[in-house]
């Protein structure tokens, strides 16, 4: 995080607004430290129906006051980066611009940050060597020796203007006042507006704000190689869970197959004890058969009614004894078939239930995988945050934002704690 790091070390998308996908309008600052535009900040409070407001970024909650949008602070450093940008994109198109000295249009080869507006050739070389304008020389840029790889953001802070007072705006500020949340005033603000209010030379402000970061960031720094850790850790478990469930299902289709092999061997065994016993009850109904014919040719003549009679009788028996065997055969067979279905809709059942448990846990370890992605996004935000304004080395910014990283900090310290 040193003060030499180059505007192009920063991140693209840390100059966009995810919300509209475009760089930064107006940007203002959740206490998480994700910006957003002020025009897209204001739909997503109009969207909201519960005074609370979710950041889209990393879902935090937090409450809407009356002031609505304005109650957000405004990121005067985001701001400053992006004019920069802005600058630079303008001479690289070579844009005809108006000369706030002469106000002719044409190519501009200057730009003055104290002014605010751009200055030809010729008023560039009276705006550095007038003493009129002895304290702009420091706040001039010659866009000619623009270079994006080389200016950094210390040097794009020393050309900036310090802040006016924010009651005052004709007034330099001299102070901060950490009552309220520490914005720039005048002396004559001592005495009016923020009379007894926590002031503070911003100088003292910046370098307490910076001891008191320190610890913060050496803390956040333990927990780097755990965040990014995280995606690693999610795909091993949901690797596991998907081998668990495959080796669950197998093992059920292996055990539906035994005990279904099982069944099928007790039926043919059955099949084969019924054919045996109807052969059995057949033979020995030949049998008798054969004994009651004989029987009847010897006695024919004097026995012929009684051997119709014996003849209808042993028929009826054997008849309803192989009814009665049949249909204890057939009640076997439905038990052991009925078995076989149960089986086969429990294996249904399982598989339908290993269907949800993995979808379940797919889904889940989804919501898991998306909240790591919020918090790494998060860390990301917020060391970007914090490098790019310690890398500008200004105090004013260190007074004004500082605050806002170590309360955006103690708020992902506490989600960190879940993880």
């Amino acid at each position: 995080m040193a003060s030499s790091t180059p505007l192009k070390d920063l991140a693209e998308n840390f100059f966009m607004c995810s919300v509209c996908l475009d760089q930064f309008k107006e940007p203002k600052q959740l206490p998480c430290l994700h910006r957003y535009c002020k025009e897209c900040l204001q739909k997503i409070i109009e969207a909201s129906d519960d005074r609370k407001i979710k950041c889209p970024m990393c879902k935090q909650d937090f409450d809407i006051l009356n002031n609505g949008v304005d109650y957000f602070k405004t990121d005067f450093h985001m701001k400053s980066m992006l004019e920069f940008i802005t600058l630079q994109k303008s001479f690289e198109n070579k844009d005809l611009k108006k000369c706030v000295s002469c106000s002719k249009n044409t190519e501009v080869s200057a730009y003055c940050f104290k002014c605010k507006d751009f200055l030809c050739n010729q008023c560039h070389g009276l705006h550095v060597s007038s003493k009129m304008f002895t304290d702009h020389r420091p706040r001039t840029l010659k866009l000619d020796n623009i270079e994006a790889n080389n200016l950094t953001l210390d040097k794009l802070a020393a050309l900036t203007e310090d802040p006016r007072c924010h009651a005052h705006v004709k007034k330099e500020a001299h102070l901060c006042c950490s009552s309220c949340e520490n914005v720039p005033v005048c002396v004559a603000c001592t005495y009016s507006q923020h009379k007894g209010h926590d002031l503070h030379d911003v100088t003292v402000l910046a370098e307490r704000e910076r001891k008191l970061l320190n610890p913060k960031l050496a803390e956040l720094n333990i927990y780097k190689d755990k965040l990014y850790d995280l995606p690693n850790r999610i795909k091993s478990t949901s690797q596991k869970l998907h081998a668990n469930a495959e080796n669950m299902a197998e093992k059920i289709i292996n055990q539906h197959k035994q005990q279904a092999l099982e069944i099928k061997r007790k039926l043919a065994k059955q099949a084969m004890e019924r054919t045996k016993g109807l052969n059995d009850i057949e033979e020995r109904r030949k049998d008798e058969v054969n004994q009651n014919n004989r029987t009847w040719e010897l006695e024919l003549d004097q026995m012929n009614q009684k051997y119709i009679g014996i003849m209808r009788t042993t028929k009826r028996k054997y008849a309803n004894e192989s009814e009665s065997f049949t249909k204890k055969c057939n009640e076997n067979d439905g038990v052991l078939y009925r078995k076989l279905g149960e089986l086969d809709a429990n294996l249904k059942d399982l598989k339908t239930a290993k269907e949800i448990i993995t979808k379940d846990n797919e889904n889940e370890l989804k919501k898991i995988s998306d909240y790591c992605d919020h918090i790494i996004k998060r860390y990301e935000n917020f060391t970007a945050t914090t490098s790019s304004i310690l890398a500008s080395n200004d105090e004013w910014t260190d007074a004004q934002c500082i605050p806002d990283i170590r309360a955006a900090w103690n708020l992902f310290r506490r989600n960190e704690k879940g993880v």
